[in-house]
């Protein structure tokens, strides 16, 4: 039986809880919504493995929407521009970036919510036009909403983690232009660049892989061993990372030393504990 309810109710401020049990309801009752959602969170996996390519279109709805620090943007058309111009898959993207990657942490089940669905991820690349070819590097969540009968995805809202995360883990909408301000700072030449833009160089030499990228810590994943650093511009020291850690809902285990670093151990459990895929690396479309 279709679920007419969600487009008399899920945009009416004062019925969001009524539209949220509705969903439910409906997803519950649609015996056939479970396996779709499963396929959508394979399709996710295989999306964001080889960065859109390709996009899978069928998986997502005519009218889909997409929020980020940067852009909102509306419709399936509109939708695949921007990620094939992100993996350098157009000519746009092409002229834009190089050596664009995508590391998918987890593609999460929200509870209680079935009718979303939260990958985690980190995202990079290096911009072209500018001589000194800067990088810029980016972590955090994307919040899916999907139909209760095909499971096909309505709505992506993705927050950064220097942006948005909050006590408990949780994201907040960033502060407006907020998003510019970061990806401006990180494409400044080296002398220019602000603390707060710039990464710890044991990352770099050492080899680390990113996982979040947080306004007062960074969190890496070395040879199977998850630990924390402080950012360069944060002055509270490993004691005000803890803090931090913990007001994320992260736990601190002990202090190590990594390269010429101490950092503090992440206990389980923690949002990275799931198998983790490769880093898929990509040439631009000059380079193939």
């Amino acid at each position: 039986r279709p679920c007419t309810f969600v487009a008399s109710q899920a945009n009416l401020p004062t019925k969001s809880r009524e539209s949220s049990l509705g969903k439910l309801a409906c997803a519950a009752s649609n015996p056939g919504f479970e396996e779709k959602r499963e396929a959508l969170k394979a399709c996710l996996a295989r999306e964001y493995r080889s960065f859109f390519r390709p996009f899978e279109a069928d998986f997502y709805s005519e009218d889909v929407s997409f929020t980020d620090p940067l852009n909102q943007l509306k419709g399936k058309a509109s939708y695949r521009a921007n990620v094939e111009m992100l993996s350098g898959n157009s000519l746009i993207g092409n002229i834009l970036f190089t050596d664009a990657f995508i590391d998918l942490h987890s593609v999460e089940e929200v509870p209680g919510e079935a009718t979303r669905l939260r990958t985690r991820w980190t995202l990079g690349f290096a911009f072209k036009l500018l001589p000194w070819k800067p990088r810029a590097i980016f972590s955090g969540v994307s919040e899916y909403t999907i139909d209760p009968e095909n499971a096909k995805v309505l709505t992506q809202r993705d927050y950064w983690d220097t942006l948005s995360l909050e006590k408990g883990g949780s994201y907040v909408p960033e502060v407006p232009l907020s998003g510019l301000q970061d990806l401006v700072s990180q494409l400044l030449p080296a002398p220019l660049k602000p603390l707060e833009a710039r990464e710890p160089s044991a990352a770099e030499k050492y080899g680390w892989s990113l996982l979040r990228r947080a306004s007062a810590y960074r969190v890496y994943r070395e040879s199977g061993q998850i630990f924390a650093v402080a950012a360069p511009a944060f002055g509270g020291g490993l004691t005000g990372v803890q803090k931090e850690m913990k007001a994320h809902g992260l736990i601190a285990g002990e202090v190590i030393r990594k390269g010429n670093l101490q950092v503090i151990e992440v206990m389980e459990p923690h949002p990275w504990m799931s198998e983790q895929p490769e880093k898929q690396a990509l040439e631009t479309i000059e380079g193939r």
